[in-house]
């Protein structure tokens, strides 16, 4: 590269730059001689202006403001907009300061026609599968739905938000489920299969801060009718299986409301307002349109004659030679041993292990389930007592002695309805709950007491006294005759819970209740009538 000198780069005429410069100061000094002249005339008339706007009276002076401003205001207004068209950078341009420069297609050609070709759908599938986001406010936003897991097993999955709705399926602990909306303490879900549920907030873990976020929803299905069917016939027989194949359980009286829980052919699965579950036949319900095909259908029933075993509950238990305690021990029963159960008095089995020894055990020392309870024959082939010492009996109170001279009285023959003779002599006598003697009756304590003097030994409890081991079935109230054995239910409980003798003319002898004690009472009063059941010829 070759350096050029400073003085060959251009020759400068000094003169005719100092005349330039003379010229220039002279024009200067013109310049502020007339800008001096023009201050010192402003000044002159800015002092004559305001002694004048003083001189003018104020009305004058609002109104001059008035239309100087109508000028201006008109001045500016024919004012033209001037916008600075858009120049383009120039691709050629030589300006190196900027990286890269990108020319500007025209606002007006359609931009499909221009850069690269479409993107494909395909590649927005990732985009797509995020969850699209829900406006909640204008600062928070929460991504539906939200992910939770149930926290108990067997959690009721609903068709809606409330115990009212149909159960339609449960849930396992753990399972996993997509939260979509809300409805109170109710959550509507989705199953991993799609379909959506609705399960309580308290049976579920999920991130409270994300659910409290979610929508309530106001779509909410109106609640279906409830799943219930009222019994139309009195004294209606409530069985342990859906045949008449399995066995009477209680009577049911006309109008109860039963929970229908489920159906197997003509036979619903019902449960009573006390808890008590049977079945009964649908011939026998009222249920309201559109009840029915919602009560879920059940395919298998249990064995009406299934194995009669049980299972020993606790180590170490007495088998005895008899059903109580007063009896000889026979051997030591290990926890686990499973016995066949070949008989029943009151509260105890007459069992027999695998080994073949056979005894009685308590009720209370066997598992074995009410289904397999109620099938095990009663019987009343009881073992005698080993001999003991007599027990003296303590002395009757004043007012017992008559009904305790009566009692240790010869009984006379059943043949000469000397039962009922028998029985009514304790009419008067006091109700004790337990009591089984003079001292003291309960209902089954009375039959008990009377029919022990006659050779028949029943059982003290009024469920268990009605059974053919101790005689014959009375099909009908018109067949009855003094000294059948009558059963009432729900009385002071579901099912059989009463019990008396009856004494001819539709009366029956009875220990009533501790405030009425033994007395009689027509067969044929409302109370009694509508608890009527059936009744027992006994063998004597």
């Amino acid at each position: 590269m070759t350096i050029l000198s400073h003085h060959s780069s251009a020759n400068y005429d000094t003169d005719a730059l100092q005349e330039r410069a003379a010229r220039q100061r002279s024009k200067n000094q013109q310049t502020g001689q007339r800008m001096h002249k023009a201050a010192t005339a402003a000044a002159h008339y800015s002092q004559r202006t305001r002694t004048y706007l003083r001189a003018m009276p104020a009305r004058n002076l609002l109104h001059l403001a008035v239309v100087m401003l109508v000028v201006v205001a008109y001045v500016i207004s024919q004012i033209p907009m001037v916008t600075t068209p858009f120049s383009p950078i120039n691709s050629n341009s030589t300006n190196t300061s900027a990286d890269f420069v990108v020319p500007l297609a025209p606002l007006t050609q359609d931009p499909v026609f221009t850069g690269e070709a479409p993107v494909p759908e395909s590649a927005f599938a990732e985009i797509d599968a995020l969850a699209v986001p829900q406006t909640l406010g204008s600062n928070r936003t929460v991504a539906a739905p939200v992910a939770a897991t149930v926290t108990t097993e067997d959690a009721n999955a609903r068709s809606g938000p409330g115990t009212n709705y149909d159960q339609v399926g449960t849930l396992a602990a753990g399972a996993s489920l997509q939260l979509l909306e809300r409805a109170g303490d109710w959550y509507k879900a989705q199953q991993e299969d799609g379909t959506t549920i609705w399960v309580m907030a308290d049976l579920l873990n999920a991130d409270q801060t994300a659910v409290a976020a979610l929508p309530t929803t106001t779509d909410i299905p109106a609640p279906p009718p409830p799943k219930v069917g009222t019994v139309i016939e009195a004294n209606l027989n409530l069985r342990d299986g859906p045949t008449t194949d399995y066995i009477g359980m209680t009577r049911l009286a006309a109008g109860a409301s039963l929970t229908l829980l489920a159906r197997y052919d003509n036979w619903f699965q019902v449960q009573t307002f006390d808890g008590q579950v049977g079945w009964v036949s649908s011939e026998y319900l009222d249920i309201v349109p559109g009840v029915i095909d919602r009560v879920e259908t059940v395919s298998s029933i249990p064995d009406p004659n299934p194995a009669l075993v049980g299972l020993i509950n606790t180590p170490n238990v007495n088998l005895r030679g008899g059903p109580g305690t007063g009896y000889d021990k026979v051997s030591s029963l290990g926890s686990g041993t499973q016995l066949d159960l070949m008989g029943r008095y009151e509260d105890w089995f007459k069992v027999q292990t695998s080994g073949g020894e056979t005894g009685w055990v308590s009720r209370e020392l066997v598992d074995v389930n009410a289904f397999i309870t109620r099938r095990v024959p009663l019987t009343n082939d009881i073992p005698a007592l080993p001999a003991s010492p007599s027990v003296p009996q303590a002395p009757a109170l004043p007012q017992q002695q008559e009904a305790v001279q009566a009692a240790t009285a010869p009984a006379p023959s059943a043949a000469s309805g000397g039962a009922v003779d028998f029985a009514m002599q304790f009419v008067g006598s006091s109700y004790v709950w337990g009591g089984s003697s003079p001292a003291g009756f309960d209902c089954s304590g009375f039959t008990k007491y009377v029919y022990q003097q006659y050779g028949l030994s029943l059982p003290h409890s009024a469920e268990a006294q009605y059974s053919t081991r101790y005689g014959s079935v009375v099909s009908s109230m018109s067949e009855l005759q003094p000294g059948d054995i009558v059963f009432f239910v729900n009385t002071y409980k579901q099912g059989i819970s009463h019990v008396g003798i009856y004494v001819g003319n539709g009366n029956v002898v009875q220990a009533m209740s501790p405030g009425l004690g033994v007395g009689v009472a027509s067969i044929n009063e409302g109370y009694w009538l509508q608890r009527y059941y059936s009744a027992i010829r006994p063998a004597i």
